[in-house]
């Protein structure tokens, strides 16, 4: 067949192609008024974060941490790429190296969030009502850091694996994101399933009961107790879970839901048009992942203030009119402020 033969048939199966309202033009305006905002606050909150020494070693802001720096890397390396499409209608780099590290980022730091986030909704059970687990390094090593870092290895090395499999000669198509690219394991009914479960049903299934149980079992303990201290310390640990799932509860949950039917036996064709949506604005939890993040971290506020205090000082001082000067009396040694406006 010849090349012009080719490229037409290729276009013609991508203009077939189902797609959401959005034009791409909108859908890179979006993306820019997100990333660097994005980008922004995730280092800010990163710098307050390792900055305080207090911070730092606190256990339930490591997670936090690991997911703003995943949040941090997508923004300034798959946000680009895909803002590229969107406003040029073609792949940044046209060659199937650069098309699998794209997906594979993507898909590594997605299902590695979404994973960490279920985590976070076990972990803060443990630190609250189970803190003899983590009293000692040898039990923090085994009930904190092994698990941290187990999650993120897992979809490193998964995705790792699986991306440039292409024994089936897959096309790479250079005018849409991610250059329409999956790896051949996908065709394995068995792997999709198996996929479903492990990084779609069971994070959800953590993410949604697990936060819901801690808010019971928090006041449960406060009634029982009566520990206002605690309360208030644990209060903050459960609005931070909250926050943070209240995302994956609108933008992740719904979707999984319906994917989790259709394996079932719910018609494929059902909420078609609701994946669409749910595939582009899925995105939107690494965006506002960092902001939420920020929003509940209680020394930000302060830190914040002090900023807008330093600069509203610094403003005023620039604008202090230059007649004024000072006068000392021997006598007393009191200071007198005098504008050469008012001499006479």
């Amino acid at each position: 067949m010849p090349p012009s033969t080719t490229n037409s048939s290729i276009n013609a199966t991508e203009l077939s192609r189902p797609d959401i309202a959005i034009s791409y033009v909108g859908r890179f305006w979006l993306f820019l008024i997100s990333t660097p905002l994005s980008i922004v606050c995730s280092l800010f909150v990163l710098f307050h974060l390792l900055s305080d020494r207090t911070l730092r070693h606190v256990l339930h802001n490591h997670v936090i941490i690991v997911l703003l720096f995943m949040c941090l890397i997508w923004a300034m390396t798959v946000a680009p790429a895909t803002m590229h499409v969107y406003l040029f209608n073609i792949v940044w780099s046209q060659t199937p190296i650069f098309c699998i590290i794209w997906k594979f980022l993507d898909s590594c730091i997605y299902s590695s969030i979404a994973k960490l986030v279920a985590w976070a909704s076990i972990e803060r059970h443990i630190i609250i009502f189970h803190n003899k687990w983590v009293s000692t390094k040898k039990k923090r090593l085994f009930s904190h850091y092994i698990p941290l870092l187990l999650i993120v290895m897992y979809d490193v090395i998964c995705y790792a694996i699986i991306t440039p499999i292409n024994d089936c000669n897959r096309k790479f198509s250079y005018s849409i994101p991610f250059c329409g690219y999956s790896s051949c394991v996908y065709n394995s009914v068995s792997f999709i399933h198996f996929e479903s479960v492990t990084g779609g049903f069971l994070p959800s299934l953590f993410i949604g009961f697990g936060s819901f149980l801690l808010v019971l079992r928090t006041i449960c303990q406060k009634r029982r107790f009566h520990q206002q201290v605690q309360w208030k310390k644990h209060r903050k640990m459960t609005i931070q879970l909250l926050a943070i799932t209240s995302l994956f509860y609108i933008l992740y949950l719904p979707p999984i839901i319906l994917s989790t039917a259709k394996l079932f036996g719910v018609p494929s064709y059902m909420g078609s048009d609701y994946n669409l949506y749910a595939q582009f604005f899925r995105n939107y939890i690494i965006f506002l992942l960092p902001f939420t993040c920020l929003g509940t971290l209680s020394k930000v506020r302060s830190r914040i203030k002090k900023m807008f205090q330093c600069c509203y000082r610094r403003q005023r001082r620039a604008i202090i009119p230059q007649g004024i000067y000072m006068k000392t009396t021997k006598n007393n040694d009191t200071f007198q402020l005098k504008n050469d406006i008012h001499k006479t």
